[in-house]
Order: structure tokens, then sequence, then C-alpha cells
């Protein structure tokens, strides 16, 4: 016996044979031996329900979170990066007075960047990605794979640490690679008039930062299956032509909040789709209808489970402040301050980065200018899979 499994999202998947399928088998081998009961020849049996293929993905296993959550890993690795950078302009001014050198050069009075500052400098290099993507007239999924991993990288890096300009290319080359669309590295620089070291550099740290998990799953292909079956309830194709439309474009608008990391794919798609069929005058309820209110049972499920859900996600496509394009005047002042953020540790021209340097060649990664507890900035611990 076949029943019809039930989804995280609160829906209900069609029985069909694969991932989706609740599978039945017999309490006993792996052949489905029948197990024996007091005296009788019972078959005992058991539902096991597999789980769903994005359940089975890396997106879905660790790059899940709630939204507080993604506050919480912000704000701290933006204190560490602060508290770093303040600790290491001291050792540098000591280094200098000790040395009688002058300290003109040395910035005074930061105002380092802010998580609100960073989020939106990285709206303006996201919104950057997807003007060149659409240049080069690639499909929407290479470009949001670019963007994807760049939001997965600075939620452990700060902008304080690496330019956004920098990991953009360099995320950008990678997801041309991850998804079949490939550039060589001497055309790539080429067209985008950036050394090819400077991208190649980058690479490492960011599959690093990515944890290697390179395949990300996007709404795009859940909406177009979305499209397809709402059409069997559907006189007026056109009109529903225009939702689908209308649906892309709010998917490249939630590209730039945190709804990939809160919400699966299907649900952000359906969600919309939803939104859409209010701004075309379509009649969402009938698919609902049709899909999960097959009788009262499932029609609870969808009040009390997905309906939540995808007003959650109208609700941050309505209010979220990244749904709409930087200023680049904002970006520009922003960007002026951050060039004021250098950490010395990282300057080569510096005396501290000097010294760590020849404590390196010496094989000493212990040096005086961690017994405060600070760590070297390349050093910093950062949030895992714990997170």
């Amino acid at each position: 016996m076949v029943t019809q499994s039930e989804n995280t999202n609160g829906t209900h998947a069609e029985p069909a044979s694969g991932s989706n399928a609740a599978a039945v088998v017999t309490n006993g081998d792996a052949n489905g031996a029948t197990a024996a009961a007091t005296g009788t020849e019972a078959a005992v049996k058991e539902t096991v329900h597999l789980k769903q293929l994005y359940e089975q993905s890396t997106q879905f296993n660790h790059w899940r979170y709630a939204q507080q959550q993604l506050d919480d890993m912000r704000s701290k690795v933006n204190q560490e990066v602060v508290s770093s950078i303040k600790q290491n302009l001291q050792d540098e001014s000591d280094l200098r007075t000790a040395q009688g050198l002058a300290l003109d050069d040395l910035p005074q009075d930061l105002k380092y960047l802010t998580v609100e500052d960073e989020l939106t400098l990285l709206g303006f290099y996201e919104r950057r990605i997807v003007k060149i993507f659409q240049y080069w007239k690639l499909p929407s999924y290479v470009m949001a794979t670019a963007v994807v991993y760049m939001k997965r990288f600075f939620l452990e890096n700060t902008a304080m640490d690496h330019h956004p300009k920098d990991v953009m290319l360099t995320c950008m080359f990678l997801a041309r690679k991850t998804e079949n669309y490939l550039m060589s590295i001497e055309d790539f620089s080429k067209v985008l008039k950036s050394p090819a070291e400077s991208i190649l550099q980058l690479e490492f740290l960011v599959c690093k930062t990515l944890r290697f998990h390179f395949t990300v799953h996007h709404p795009y292909r859940p909406c177009l299956g979305f499209f397809f079956d709402m059409q069997a309830v559907t006189e007026n194709i056109s009109k529903l032509q225009k939702v689908y439309e209308r649906a892309l474009t709010l998917i490249d608008t939630a590209l730039h909040t945190d709804l990939c990391f809160l919400y699966q794919p299907s649900q952000i798609a359906l969600a919309t789709l939803k939104i859409a069929s209010k701004d075309e005058a379509y009649d969402f309820e009938r698919y609902a209808k049709y899909k999960f209110k097959a009788n009262e049972s499932a029609t609870q499920k969808y009040n009390s489970q997905l309906l939540p859900i995808l007003e959650a996600i109208e609700k941050v496509l309505k209010e979220d402040r990244r749904c709409v394009e930087v200023d680049k005047l904002v970006a520009t002042e922003i960007d002026k301050r951050l060039k004021m953020c250098k950490d010395p540790a990282r300057n080569p021209d510096s005396l501290l980065y000097l010294k760590r340097k020849r404590g390196e060649a010496a094989g000493d990664d212990d040096d005086d200018d961690d017994d405060n507890g600070n760590p070297h900035p390349e050093k910093r611990v950062k949030l895992g899979d714990s997170a």
C-alpha cells in the first residue's frame, strides 16, 4: 500500500515513484519477508517516509537559519573584526613609537562599518552581478548562484576583511564554472578589467567558506512547475503567463533578501505566484483549492502551515529595504569609510605586517601580538555548521 507523503512545508506530495513517494516496506529482512506473530502469520507493515530530493541537499542541511541566527552571526563577526582592527592599529602605533616614526598617516576616530552598512554595500554589488550577467545573457539561475555564493561568504566574513567587489568577481567566476557556463580566467579578467591573480587568490577562501557546497537550489524551477500545474485550472493562459513573468521578477528581488536562508525554494516560488496573482487580478484561490484543499484536513493544514509561510515571504518582499536598489551615492559614502578602516595587519607596508611575516618565517605563530587574546585577522574563529 502506498500512501500520500507529507512535505515539510505543510503540503501533500502526489504519490509517485522517487523521493516524493512514501515507500512501504515490511518489517523483516531486506526482501520484505513477513514477520511471525504469536502463532499466526501476520504481515506487519510499516510506512517509511523517504526524504525529498531537496531535503537531501547541502543547502537544506547546512544553509538554513532563523532570522535571529542570521542577525547574531553578522553582528558577532562584525564586532570581532572591529575589535581586531582597533587592537592592530594600537599595536602598529606602539611599533612606530618605539622606532621613532611618525603616526600622522594612522587613521583617527574611525567610523567603522555597521552590519547595516555592510548589508547596504553588499546589496549594491549584488545588483552589479545581476547587471553583468544580464549583459552576458546568461540564465537567471547562473546569476542567482553567484549572488548566493556572495551572501554565504559574508555570513562569516565582513567587508572590512575582504572588499565586496573582489569577492563579487571571484563568486561570479566560480558560479560560471559551477553552472557549466565556463569562461577562461584570461577572458574573464579581460572583460571585467580586473587582474586574474586577484580573482584566483580569493577562490580557495570562497570555496572553503562555502564548505565546498557548490550546488544551489533556486525558486526558478519550482516556479515553472507551478506555472504548468496552474494551467489545469486556468482558462485565460495569457493572464497566467503575465502572472508567471511577474513572479520571476519577484524571485529576482527576493534574491537580495535573506529569504534564501529562511525558506525552501518551492515556498518562495509559490509565494511570488500568489503575490503576482494579486497584481494581475488572477484567481490564485482557485488553484489553491485544486492543489491544497482536497478535503477538510488538507484545507486545515494549508491554512495553519503553508499559508503563514507564504504571508511571511510576502511581508519580506514588501517591507525589506534591500528590495529597493541601493543609491550609488550611499554606496560611495560607505565605501569611503571602508577604505579608512584598513587593518594594518593586512597592509604589506605596515610594521605590524612585517613583524608577523618575520614571525611566520621563523615558525612562531604565537608572537607577543597575541598575548592579549586578539588573534590574527586571518586566524579569527569562524562560525561553522554548529551556528
